[in-house]
Order: structure tokens, then C-alpha cells, then sequence
């Protein structure tokens, strides 16, 4: 049976095996522990101090290779496009700076920019899709049927229809298209500057960043980008050919670069830039408008969606 010193003598043993502990870690075991965590702690702030250098390292060549490609975008580009009539498209939310080199860069291939068009919201707005179907079909041109599909979709096609042409079909009436194209600015579903009622012969379609890796599913993002990649079909029917050109986050799951390249058959028609944010990626722009006006299509860029950093130069 357990008697009461039983009890006593046990809980004596406890604190002395405290006190024991604090006293060796007082004394004995101090200077181990500290030296032990401030070797760590030297070894980590060495570590990240080294990372920091080498990304700043790794940054200031990202930019002499951007200095470098600007440098050398005029003789990159000269010539490419002589001829060529190209409109200029950009989705709603696209970063600017991409909209201003590609409109710089396009004089210096020798192409003429037909029009700068700038899709706005409501065109892509889901809850607009009634309004969209009416306003197409009360300007629908006649003889050039829409297709059996939402408003949004007959809208674009109509627009598509509209801006850009090709030898293989008749082109709309001027004053058709400013018909078309006075309604949907009227309706503020798009602006742009330029002759307007001249179509281009080949297109290119400005992609906005895609979603956030951390957005969750499922997304407005993959909607907007179904119907921008159905305009871009449309494009290419109507004209000579299409590059839809977007930032390095446009190849992203959910994104437009990247819902044309999972798309096979568009993947054959359509080129795609993952990088027109970087001086490469307008460079590769403008030599794959070439590209698609001798029949061929391709994927360049950084992404791992590629098919290679840029266009191979043609003849």
C-alpha cells in the first residue's frame, strides 16, 4: 500500500530533477545553445545574402538582354510586314506598355496600322449577353449570317467580320462597317482610332494578364478568356492570319495564351506570344504576323507552352 512519504519523496524528486535542468541550463549547456543557435543563425543571414546577390545578378542581365533586344528590334522587324495592313486589338485590363510597343514596332516592319481597337468590359460581360445579341442582329449584314450561338459570341464574330479581310472573301461595305462599328462604340462596347472602315489583313489581339495562380476555381477568368479565344477564331477566319500576343502570365491555366495553345486545332491557326512584355516578345509579334501571312502558325515566347523563343526568320 502507498503511504503519504511515498507521495512526499516523489514530489521532492520532481522539483529536484527541475532544478537540475534549470541549473545545467543556466550553466554548463548555455554556451552550447547559444553558440549552436547563432552559428545557425550566421549561416542563414550568410545564405540569404548570397541569394540576394545572385538575384540581383540575375536581374541587371534580364535587362541587358531587354537593352540589347530593344536595340536590335528595328533591324529585327525591318521589312517584315511591307505591305501588310494590321489592326491592332486589345482586351479589356491589357498592360498598355505591350499596346505601345506593338503600335511602335509595326511602322518599322513596314505594315500600316488600319486600327487601334480597344475592347471594353461590357463586351465580354456575361450579364450583358441579351443586349449583345440584339444589337448584332439589328446590324448584321446582310448576305453574312451569325453564328447559332450566345450574344457575346455573335457580337465578336460580327465584329470580327468587320475589322479584317483576305483575298479569299469579299469585304464588307464601308459603309457597313461604320455602321457596325458606330453601334458598338455607341454602346461603349469598344473605342479606337484609326480609318476604322478599312479592314486589316491581318490581326493582332492584345491578351490580358492571366488569373492568379491562387485564384479560385472556378473563375470569371476561363469565361472572358473562352469568348476573347472564339473572337480570335473569327479573326483568323475573316483575315490573312492572327498573333494574340500577351504577358509572361498570360500562359497561366485560365489564361488566353493558354486556353489557345490547350486547343489544338486553334493552336494550328493561331500564334501565340507568352512574353510581349519583354523586347523579345514584340519582336517575335511582328515576325509572326510574317509567319501568318505565308500560311503558318506557332507558339513562342518563354512559357513552357512553346514551341520556341521566336519565330524562325524567313527568307
Amino acid at each position: 500500500m502507498i503511504d503519504f512519504r511515498y507521495h512526499v519523496v516523489s514530489i521532492v524528486a520532481v522539483f529536484l530533477a527541475l532544478a537540475l535542468g534549470l541549473f545545467i541550463g543556466a550553466t554548463s549547456l548555455r554556451g552550447t545553445v547559444k553558440g549552436d543557435i547563432t552559428t545557425r543563425t550566421e549561416s542563414v543571414v550568410h545564405s540569404n545574402a548570397k541569394l540576394r546577390s545572385q538575384i540581383g545578378d540575375l536581374n541587371n542581365q534580364i535587362k541587358n538582354a531587354a537593352s540589347v533586344d530593344t536595340a536590335l528590334l528595328p533591324y529585327a522587324v525591318q521589312g517584315r510586314l511591307a505591305g501588310e495592313s494590321v489592326v491592332v486589338i486589345s482586351a479589356p485590363g491589357i498592360d498598355s506598355d505591350i499596346r505601345n510597343n506593338v503600335l511602335k514596332a509595326l511602322p518599322l516592319a513596314g505594315a500600316t496600322v488600319a486600327a487601334d481597337v480597344r475592347l471594353q468590359d461590357h463586351l465580354l460581360d456575361p450579364q450583358q449577353d441579351q443586349f449583345l445579341g440584339s444589337l448584332a442582329d439589328q446590324v448584321a449584314i446582310a448576305g453574312r449570317p451569325l453564328p447559332n450561338a450566345s450574344g457575346g459570341v455573335r457580337a465578336l464574330a460580327l465584329l470580327a467580320d468587320v475589322l479584317v479581310t483576305s483575298p479569299r472573301q469579299r469585304a464588307v461595305s464601308r459603309t457597313a462597317a461604320a455602321r457596325v462599328l458606330s453601334a458598338f462604340s455607341a454602346g461603349s462596347l469598344l473605342s479606337m482610332s484609326g480609318d476604322s472602315t478599312e479592314p486589316g489583313t491581318v490581326a493582332v489581339l492584345i491578351a490580358p494578364p492571366g488569373p492568379a495562380p491562387s485564384t479560385p476555381s472556378p473563375s470569371p477568368a476561363p469565361d472572358t478568356s473562352t469568348l476573347l479565344a472564339t473572337f480570335a477564331r473569327d479573326l483568323d477566319t475573316n483575315s490573312t492570319g492572327v498573333v494574340v500576343a500577351g504577358p509572361r502570365t498570360s500562359d497561366q491555366q485560365g489564361g488566353l495564351v493558354d486556353q489557345i495553345r490547350s486547343d489544338k486545332t486553334l493552336r494550328s491557326l493561331v500564334s501565340t506570344i507568352d512574353d510581349a512584355d519583354l523586347p523579345s516578345g514584340i519582336i517575335a509579334t511582328v515576325l509572326a504576323l510574317g509567319e501568318q501571312t505565308g500560311g503558318q502558325a506557332g507558339s513562342y515566347g518563354i512559357g513552357p507552352g512553346r514551341d520556341s523563343p521566336v519565330p524562325p526568320p524567313s527568307p
